[in-house]
């Protein structure tokens, strides 16, 4: 008889209580508990949103922290509101304890929303979903923000770890991409840890950068083929000068010498000839910091192809048969590149890499086929194909289809349009010339002539 009605007991109290673990189809009222704690729950909730919604950060805060200790599943934006709350009161007090506690405070919010994420989700509209990506992101903004000068425990290696746990779980998910202002503080961590250390964390810090740039380089590129215009300008928005600010401090850091990277690398690609990974990273450091014409990027593209064929190891090794002279096999590689590429805009520009190999080899003539590949793969580059046909159209002297290419190339491509207007100006100069001296041949040729004939007038004499 006991057992039965316990187990009655245990039957009302999982009917009462939802699941922790799925929440969806709830309402406020089924996450706040029962009896006088719920209504202290609502009580608190309610003002806390007044004084959110009034800016008044100080009453806000203290409902708030009663709701969210008391009720941490009420509602999703106690973990969206909650950083507006404590960035305010943190940044407004100058007490060191007070701010101390705002700050661990913080910590903590982010702490709590992880345990009950699988909770907060199962019933969070899409837009305000997360993973632990997400939250550890922006904990580590929020910390390497806030706690310099006041978290007596603060680290640069603390905030850098936890941005890269985080930024890694974020890439893990294709759904998702890392946040420009969460991109903008993670390098901003590696440039002082760089700064730190110019020798041990070098390496390092070139990954980074070539991790946010890209982000900030796919985005912008969505941003571009977004057809709504104001999703697009969001983004731009957001990435444009996060981009910006990157590659400013990449500069200015000069962690790009290429001396520097030559003596890095070199004994390292030897090290690890057989680390694929590895040997990528340096391929896409190098070309991206304008050394993929050296010859520790050639031997590590040579190292990666043999292992696994990709197209940026078939490109490395391209360039490394273009440097000996041997532009057949150079271009056999630059082919087996476009083959082994699925971005039709990556495949554009390799085979306008096989255009100016047939150039240089003095197989000009074979480049008209790859020029077309080029813009069936990418429309925009036509006006460069069109550039490419005019200088080749100039150098076999045949004006009227180097002026009518580079009038073209103009017209298609507005960032070349300097060098179109510079080139038909030289080949109008060339003209004019070559007109200038074929009427003084001509004058020349028939005074020649004439004088012959009267040569020839007085002998006959």
């Amino acid at each position: 008889m006991k057992l039965k009605k316990t187990i009655a007991l245990l039957t009302v109290i999982a009917t009462a209580l939802p699941s922790f673990a799925q929440l969806e189809g709830t309402s406020v009222y089924d996450r706040i508990g029962h009896g006088q704690d719920s209504i202290n729950a609502l009580n608190n909730l309610s003002l806390y949103q007044e004084a959110y919604k009034l800016k008044n950060w100080a009453e806000a805060y203290d409902s708030w922290k009663q709701v969210i200790e008391k009720a941490p599943m009420a509602q999703v934006s106690l973990y969206t509101q909650g950083p507006t709350i404590l960035r305010n009161l943190l940044t407004a007090t100058t007490d060191a304890a007070q701010k101390k506690q705002y700050l661990d405070e913080f910590m903590n919010m982010y702490d709590t929303r992880l345990k009950y994420m699988n909770e907060l989700n199962s019933f969070a509209s899409e837009k305000m979903k997360t993973n632990k990506g997400g939250v550890l992101c922006r904990k580590a903004y929020d910390y390497a923000t806030y706690a310099p000068g006041v978290d007596a425990s603060y680290t640069l290696d603390n905030a850098y770890n936890m941005f890269t746990e985080g930024i890694n779980l974020v890439n893990d998910d294709p759904s998702r991409e890392v946040e420009g202002f969460v991109l903008y503080k993670y390098f901003d961590v590696s440039y002082q840890k760089y700064l730190a250390d110019q020798v041990g964390f070098h390496e390092q810090f070139l990954k980074d950068y070539l991790l946010c740039k890209e982000v900030c380089e796919k985005m912008l590129e969505k941003a571009n083929g977004e057809p709504d215009t104001v999703a697009a300008q969001k983004i731009v928005a957001q990435y444009d000068p996060t981009l910006l600010a990157v590659e400013n401090n990449f500069i200015q850091s000069k962690a790009a010498d290429r001396d520097q990277l030559i003596k890095i690398f070199t004994p390292k690609v030897e090290e690890k000839k057989n680390d694929l990974n590895y040997l990528r990273s340096v391929i896409d450091i190098l070309a991206e910091n304008d050394c993929d014409d050296t010859d520790i990027y050639f031997t590590a593209s040579r190292y990666a192809f043999e292992i696994e064929p990709s197209f940026n190891a078939a490109i490395g090794t391209a360039q490394w048969y273009t440097k000996q002279g041997n532009h057949s096999e150079s271009i056999k590689y630059y082919d087996k590149a476009i083959e082994l590429c699925n971005s039709d805009k990556q495949k554009a520009r390799i085979a306008m890499k096989v255009v100016y190999a047939l150039a240089k080899s003095g197989q000009g003539s074979k480049a008209e086929g790859y020029l077309q590949k080029v813009e069936s793969f990418d429309p925009s580059m036509a006006g460069r194909c069109d550039l490419f046909r005019a200088q080749s159209a100039a150098t076999a002297k045949n004006w009227d289809a180097a002026l009518n290419y580079a009038r073209r190339a103009g017209q298609e491509d507005a960032s070349i349009s300097g060098v179109s207007s510079r080139l038909i100006s030289q080949i109008n100069d060339v003209k004019r010339r070559a007109a200038e001296y074929d009427k003084a041949n001509a004058e020349y040729k028939a005074q020649l002539e004439k004088q012959q004939k009267l040569e020839n007038f007085w002998k006959g004499k």
